[in-house]
């Protein structure tokens, strides 16, 4: 398991809120103490207004802090960002869905791209290589179709169907191969992989 640090802002109202809380202070009190209406401090706290000037010197005063601590500052919040090598082989190998699922290879590592992207270290990385490999590989062996059948129905040029098959087949072998030889990669650790593609996703 291990840890990285992402930074957040904590707003003026997460502050007071805070800040009173801490000093076991109800809305009232504070409301009475700093001489303001206890409505705005409602409205303050929640983050519809955000309190200026006078409003603020008098609710600082009444915290014991100075005005400068109220303003949003950045605080640092753990995120758990997992080892786990296994995801990073399912989602690789997930992409043999083509042969079952028509873009299965763009759908199904996309999903899991999504889910674990952010939880799962190298995920990130690894999937938008994964994808942007899968989807420039998919509009290629499309594409390639669509111009070899289009122009047939206009008779303009023939080709035998077992050859457009074999293209095809050709094409789906080359991208399994492919995804294997990627699979005994990230086993191995390398990180050298898919390098061969669009930059759909950066």
């Amino acid at each position: 398991m291990q840890t990285t640090l992402q930074m957040s802002t904590l707003t003026i109202a997460d502050q007071i809120r805070t800040l009173r809380k801490n000093r076991g202070l109800s809305q009232e009190m504070l409301a009475e103490n700093a001489g303001i209406n206890l409505r705005t401090l409602q409205r303050i706290e929640t983050g519809n207004v955000e309190p200026r000037g006078e409003t603020l010197r008098m609710l600082a005063q009444a915290l014991n802090v100075t005005m400068e601590e109220l303003i949003p500052v950045q605080v640092s919040a753990t995120v758990q960002i997992e080892e786990d090598p296994g995801f990073l082989k399912l989602m690789n190998l997930s992409a043999l869905t083509l042969w079952f699922i028509p873009f299965g290879n763009i759908f199904i590592p996309l999903g899991l791209w999504i889910y674990k992207k952010n939880k799962v270290h190298g995920a990130n990385e690894l999937g938008k290589r994964i994808l942007n490999f899968q989807i420039t590989w998919t509009v290629f062996t499309y594409g390639l179709a669509y111009l070899i059948i289009f122009p047939t129905f206009y008779e303009e040029f023939y080709i035998d169907p077992f050859i457009m098959l074999a293209i095809m087949l050709a094409l789906f072998l080359g991208n399994t191969i492919f995804i294997i030889v990627t699979h005994s990669k990230i086993v191995r650790g390398d990180e050298n992989v898919y390098p061969f593609s669009l930059k759909l996703i950066s």
